[in-house]
C-alpha cells in the first residue's frame, strides 16, 4: 500500500505529459493548415468546407500519433517524426525490375506507399496509398497512376517514381528527409494528410496494410 501514492503520482504525471503533447500537436497542426490556406488562392467555398473539417482531422491525427508504437521519435512541439537520416537517398538502390516484382506481389488496396520526387536537383519522398489496382497499373489516392515498375503515367512538372517499401525508405518518408545532390538537407514538413497516413503504416510488415480494428 505504501507504493500506491507514488503510482498515482506517476500516472498523473504521465497523463499530464500526454495532454501537453496532445495540445502541442493540435496547435502546430492548426498553425500549419491555416497558414497553408492563407497562402493559397482557393475558392471561398472550399476554404469554408476545409475549415469546418479541420477540427475533426486535427484531433484524429493528434490522438492517433500519440497512440502509436513505431520505430520513430515524436517531436510534439513541431508535430514531426524524426530518425537518423541516410547520407544518400535509399531509393537509389531500387531498380525498375525489383520494383515491378514487389508491386505485382504486394500491391493491395489501402497499402501505404512512397513516391520519390525529384525537382531541381532536390529529392524528397511523399506518402500516399493505393486506391485502385488494374492489370498493369496502380492508382494512388493523391498522385495518380503508375506502372507496376514505378513509372508515373501522369503529366507532371516534376519527376515522380513509385518505389517499393522497406524500413529505410518508409522512415525517410515519415520524417521528411531530403537530399540535394549527394548531401542531406533540412527535412520537409509533412502535410496533415501524410501525417494521418503515418498512423496507419504496418511497421511489422510493410508489405501489407494495417489490419483494421473492430
Amino acid at each position: 500500500m505504501a507504493d500506491f501514492p507514488m503510482l498515482q503520482q506517476q500516472d498523473f504525471a504521465n497523463q499530464n505529459e500526454r495532454l501537453l503533447d496532445y495540445a502541442q500537436l493540435c496547435n502546430v497542426f492548426y498553425e500549419r493548415e491555416l497558414r497553408l490556406l492563407a497562402e493559397c488562392q482557393l475558392n471561398p467555398d472550399y476554404v469554408a468546407k476545409r475549415l469546418s473539417s479541420l477540427p475533426f482531422y486535427i484531433k484524429r491525427a493528434a490522438e492517433a500519433i500519440l497512440s502509436l508504437d513505431n520505430p520513430l521519435t515524436l517531436d510534439a512541439q513541431n508535430g514531426t517524426w524524426s530518425a537518423k537520416q541516410k547520407r544518400k537517398s535509399p531509393a537509389e538502390k531500387i531498380d525498375l525490375q525489383s520494383n515491378q516484382t514487389w508491386f505485382v506481389k504486394n500491391a493491395q488496396l489501402g497499402l501505404v506507399v512512397v513516391i520519390v520526387v525529384k525537382e531541381v536537383g532536390q529529392i524528397h519522398y511523399r506518402l500516399d496509398c493505393i486506391d485502385v489496382i488494374e492489370h498493369n497499373k496502380i492508382r494512388l489516392n493523391e498522385h495518380g497512376w503508375f506502372n507496376f515498375n514505378g513509372e508515373c503515367l501522369e503529366s507532371n512538372q516534376v519527376e515522380k517514381r513509385l518505389v517499393k517499401s522497406n524500413k529505410d525508405i518508409m522512415t525517410a518518408a515519415c520524417c521528411g528527409h531530403q537530399w540535394i545532390g549527394n548531401d542531406t538537407t533540412l527535412p520537409r514538413t509533412l502535410t496533415l494528410r501524410e501525417l494521418l497516413l503515418t498512423t496507419v503504416i504496418n511497421w511489422s510488415n510493410l508489405n501489407k496494410p494495417m489490419a483494421l480494428s473492430h
